[in-house]
């Protein structure tokens, strides 16, 4: 509540000063939680209600174990050219096979997984089971 200056002797002026003090008191912790907590319920609110929230975390999870299997294909060259180790072709079709289906198919999960997780989510909010006090940090919710 910082801003208002309330002047607790103005509740003894003339008959009506201490509902006026009192007034002037819930107006500043109304305003108070408007700008510190109706941000949160809007964010709780658009993630409810976002058609495309739950894409977004399966694309974002299905993004992040693409480039785990990047980074694991480039660190496995470079430990192999560090050996001096050359693959014949056979070998490298059949290397980059293995890690393109793997890649494949945790890649759907992780895509899968997150969906469901956010749409758990999206009903716990709508259901009233998600408080302020248990925001995840998600980032930037795109509202759509």
């Amino acid at each position: 509540m910082a801003g208002i200056y309330l002047d607790p002797k103005a509740s003894f002026q003339g008959d009506q000063g201490a509902s006026k003090v009192l007034g002037q008191l819930y107006r500043a912790q109304w305003d108070d939680w408007k700008s510190r907590f109706r941000p949160y319920i809007d964010q709780l609110a658009g993630m409810a209600n976002s058609t495309t929230f739950a894409g977004e975390q399966g694309g974002v999870a299905a993004a992040a174990v693409n480039t785990s299997y990047a980074n694991a294909g480039e660190a496995l060259q470079q430990q192999r050219a560090g050996l001096g180790i050359q693959q014949t072709p056979a070998q490298q079709a059949a290397e980059q096979r293995k890690l393109s289906l793997g890649q494949a198919a945790d890649s759907v999960g992780a895509y899968n997984q997150a969906r469901i997780s956010a749409r758990d989510l999206q009903d716990q909010i709508l259901a009233g089971g998600m408080g302020l006090s248990n925001i995840p940090n998600t980032g930037q919710v795109q509202q759509g």
